[in-house]
């Protein structure tokens, strides 16, 4: 894929790590992995099709073919989720694309959901095209379609240089927890940095005490010790 043309990434937050398993299945277009929750983990996959240009039909027919074999793959132990830019739309038919995108969605029973709000979610730099072509896409007998809060679509935002708005989609899933361990920091004086001649005044200055009160604590324990050993 040429620089700047995008990619594809899944990022979580690593109080979740257990939870989470990364699929080798995929090309350079697509990342999916495993989820675990409930009763039956989900596999997310995550997909950048190729857009609308001269001979990228075969592209776009190819990884499709490759969310298909996912699919096939996962389907009876995992909810499966695609996600991604779909570079397609399933309320047009004005490209290729669209075409070929809503034929492959009704052979596969996969599609998108009522809780999902028709919206654009790609504006187009010139201002003249936009469309809804960003979707997360669920079997139509997938029990996961039950626990969907929401899905949102963004707004335009002027901090969003990307041509593409968020989607959003809230799943009420539990998922295990870890909690991450606490770590105790060690200060240590920086040796090459330091006045020495400083240092050496509060040491002379704060010994005595110290030495004071260590030798007060020690003449206790041997009195505790005699009284023992008595």
């Amino acid at each position: 894929m040429k620089r700047g043309y995008g990619g594809v990434a899944i990022i979580w937050k690593k109080e979740i790590n257990e939870n989470i398993k990364e699929l080798i299945d995929g090309g350079n277009r697509i990342q999916a992995i495993h989820i675990q929750q409930g009763d039956k983990p989900i596999c997310l996959i995550n997909v950048y099709m190729p857009s609308d240009s001269k001979n990228a039909d075969i592209e776009y027919k190819d990884t499709l073919a490759q969310i298909d074999e996912m699919i096939e793959k996962y389907k009876d132990t995992h909810e499966i989720i695609v996600c991604g830019d779909m570079n397609g739309s399933l309320d047009r038919s004005s490209t290729p694309h669209d075409k070929i995108l809503k034929t492959f969605c009704k052979e596969k029973c996969i599609g998108n959901t009522e809780k999902c709000p028709v919206k654009e979610t790609f504006y187009h730099q010139n201002g003249m095209s936009k469309g809804q072509i960003d979707y997360f896409l669920f079997k139509s007998n997938s029990e996961i379609i039950n626990k969907i809060r929401q899905i949102d679509v963004l707004d335009t935002d002027p901090e969003n240089t990307s041509d593409h708005v968020p989607v959003i989609l809230t799943l009420n899933s539990q998922l295990k927890k870890v909690r991450e361990k606490a770590t105790t920091i060690i200060a240590k004086p920086k040796w090459t940095d330091c006045d020495h001649q400083i240092y050496k005044e509060v040491i002379n200055k704060d010994l005595p005490k110290l030495m004071q009160k260590s030798k007060g604590i020690i003449e206790q324990d041997i009195k505790k010790s005699r009284k023992i050993a008595t």
